[in-house]
């Protein structure tokens, strides 16, 4: 067993020898290249922490409650990304109940920069679960999303954004429906890659 390990580690390391390729051409200082901070191709992993503001049912039936986010993005190019988001949210209620809702949306987002200031503008659709009571629903959620990072390495940025959960909620009797307004103030890290 210490051999096929010896071994392995000995083709993993030393292998690129044999695949390298020579350069052909010199780098030069005149290169077309041009660096931008996102380019196309460009991905990222972002992980938040979130406050959630109910603005309809308002906050004496709603309290403020606390949310997470997941989400991973693709640049098209230098300035237009898409992806997705998946969060878990919570807020309690008048009568110490909680509601959750855990929506998961497809995004898009424009995302102009400013030296090592990034300034996002997203829109997101999809659907959300949501629990109250033991009753479940399923339906539309939309957001919208600004923000603002700093890109504090090739790797990393950090920053804050603020968005707003549109939830209706459309029964068989329409004196039922609804339609939820949960603005949510976010922390945000963002793994570039």
């Amino acid at each position: 067993m210490k051999r096929i390990a010896m071994l392995f580690f000995l083709i993993v390391f030393t292998g690129g020898i044999f695949f390298a390729q020579e350069q052909t051409e010199p780098v030069t200082d005149d290169s077309p290249f041009v660096y931008r901070m996102n380019q196309k191709g460009d991905q990222f992993i972002k992980i938040g922490l979130m406050v959630n503001v109910p603005f309809k049912p308002g906050i004496p039936q709603l309290k403020v409650g606390g949310s997470g986010t997941l989400g991973y993005a693709r640049f098209m190019n230098s300035y237009l990304a898409v992806g997705g988001d998946a969060s878990f949210a919570y807020m309690t209620t008048i009568g110490e109940n909680i509601f959750t809702f855990i929506p998961l949306m497809a995004k898009i987002m424009y995302q102009p920069t400013l030296n090592k200031f990034e300034f996002p503008l997203a829109f997101g659709i999809g659907g959300a679960f949501q629990n109250y009571g033991g009753s479940t629903y399923f339906g539309l959620v939309i957001k919208p999303e600004v923000g603002v990072f700093y890109r504090y390495s090739a790797d990393w940025s950090f920053g804050a954004n603020a968005g707003l959960y549109v939830m209706p909620q459309w029964c068989k009797n329409p004196e039922y429906n609804r339609t939820g307004l949960v603005m949510d103030i976010a922390l945000t890290a963002r793994y570039h890659f």
